[in-house]
């Protein structure tokens, strides 16, 4: 019963969803709604906790539950209002610039023509693959319980803490640490320990693999707003195929959601930069907020926002209005929780990175191709887009909006970990889905450049060496596979014995 009740909460967020959508210039496909569905309602029941803690409504099932309902009716009857806009009216396209423009000096191979050739076996081999390794990510965080360090010492915790007490965890100003830090994970955790009734971290795993697994379709339609769709489909793969996004997608930590929402928040800021309208503004801001309202590092977002909206305001992509309204619905979204600390902690982020320990070296400059069991592949495709990406923006002085923005999006964040946090690869997770975009681009690049009468033969070893790859990273997807094998219906008090040594 629990499980139907998650979904159809998370299923309710879809009204204001497609509202927004609806009232865009622009197109929105159907996994642009369920991504952004997702965002929301993750987002809404988690703040909706938050304002509830902060004013001393004690937790309960239907006294959160209700009032989301609630909140999430007004947007149904809004869609219901708007279908026509929706289903009917003519949308524009978002006008996405070629993976080649910025990629490559040389004139742009006929993308569409190759994408063609390939046809459905193409789609439907990739849409195969992602749908394989998401099985693996989905089995793994249904199957065990929370046995990752970060899950064990600070979220799940907390979520148990929040879970007995009904409340949000109080600020120790003497020793201000971890119940400072963003509570949208831990919170969700808590209400998914309310509809059970129990602290079932099994249901509070699947939601958290289900925003980390959400990643793959948004870098899809992130892609395919930029580039087109073959680039957009590339990406997605990409990213599915880099070993440490299936190792972390099911390990119940923040990473992989955070960079969920800083993805689908880049989509959105592309389609204000092409629309100028109000609904992709707010849903940038949103989005950013919601990073922000996941993660610490989240905020480094809200510069690279700020950025971003600036140089649209300078080149008259949009008006005053449309920046505030960013800007505001970000501050309304992730200024509460900050406020909270700052008033009640004295502290705005908690001093939860050593930064003593970062290694700042040319190693780590160059990490996605020396750490290959982290990236494989994708590191060296990552690498040769922004080497590609970074010459083409400086030959053309800027004017190659695609790539800015995603260079934009990505490049502060590595700064920061390379200077601050490289002491460990996992934060890389925070942009990645974003970065690899560009790899998708080169990729689509690459494979556009092979003559057609090579395509076949070269069709054919790819999809050998991807379906290898695909194979392995279930297979490192799944955690304690010989026990598995051994008993497979093992009971929890097995999963944790197994784990922990419990008795």
């Amino acid at each position: 019963m629990a499980w139907l009740l998650v979904a159809v909460v998370i299923v309710a967020g879809g009204g204001w969803a497609a509202w927004l959508l609806a009232q865009s210039r622009l197109k929105g496909g159907g996994w642009l709604l369920a991504t952004l569905t997702l965002a929301l309602s993750v987002g809404a029941i988690s703040l909706l906790m938050l304002w509830e803690g902060l004013i001393g409504i004690p937790f309960s099932l239907w006294g959160v539950t209700l009032p989301y309902l609630a909140l999430a009716l007004p947007g149904w009857w809004l869609w219901w209002r708007a279908r026509g806009a929706w289903g009917l009216n003519p949308k524009l396209e978002v006008v996405s610039g070629s993976p080649l423009k910025g990629l490559a000096p040389t004139p742009p191979p006929n993308i569409e023509m190759a994408a063609r050739e390939t046809g459905w076996i193409f789609r439907w081999f990739i849409v195969a693959l992602l749908v394989i390794i998401s099985a693996g990510v989905l089995f793994n965080a249904a199957y065990w319980p929370f046995y990752r360090d970060d899950t064990l010492g600070i979220y799940a915790p907390q979520a148990a803490a929040m879970y007995g007490t009904r409340a949000l965890i109080p600020i120790d100003r003497i020793d201000v640490l971890y119940e400072t830090y963003p509570m949208l994970m831990p919170l969700t955790y808590t209400y998914t320990y309310l509809a059970s009734g129990w602290a079932n971290e099994y249901l509070a795993k699947l939601v958290s693999a289900l925003l980390a697994l959400a990643c793959l379709p948004t870098a899809y339609e992130l892609g395919k707003a930029l580039y087109g769709r073959m680039s957009g489909a590339l990406a997605a793969l990409l990213l599915a195929l880099t070993p440490t996004f299936g190792r972390w997608a099911s390990s119940g930590y923040v990473d992989l959601p955070m960079a969920f929402f800083y993805t689908l928040a880049a989509l959105f800021a592309w389609r204000l930069w092409q629309a100028r309208h109000w609904s992709d503004a707010l849903l940038a801001g949103i989005l950013v907020g919601l990073a922000a309202w996941t993660k610490n590092a989240g905020l480094i977002g809200i510069a690279v926002l700020t950025l971003w909206l600036l140089w649209a305001l300078i080149n008259r992509r949009i008006s005053w209005r449309e920046m505030v309204l960013a800007l505001a619905a970000c501050a309304v979204v992730a200024g509460p929780w900050y406020a909270r600390n700052l008033l009640l902690g004295g502290v705005l982020i908690p001093d939860t990175a050593w930064v003593d320990q970062a290694q700042r070296s040319s190693q780590n400059l160059m990490v996605f191709i020396t750490r290959d069991e982290l990236f494989g592949l994708a590191g060296w495709v990552i690498l040769a887009a922004v080497i590609g990406a970074l010459v083409r923006l400086v030959r053309l002085r800027g004017d190659a909006p695609e790539h800015a923005l995603l260079l934009l999006w990505t490049l502060p964040f590595f700064a920061a970990w390379w200077l601050y946090v490289s002491y460990d690869p996992r934060f890389l997770l925070l942009f990645l889905p974003a970065l690899i975009v560009l790899g998708g681009a080169w990729l689509a690049y690459m494979w556009g450049s092979v003559p057609s009468r090579w395509r076949t033969v070269a069709a054919v070893l790819a999809a050998a060496v991807v379906l290898a790859m695909a194979l392995l990273v279930v297979w490192n997807s799944v955690e304690f596979k010989d026990a598995i094998l051994r008993n497979p219906l093992m009971d929890d008090a097995a999963k944790r014995t197994l784990i922990f040594g419990e008795e």
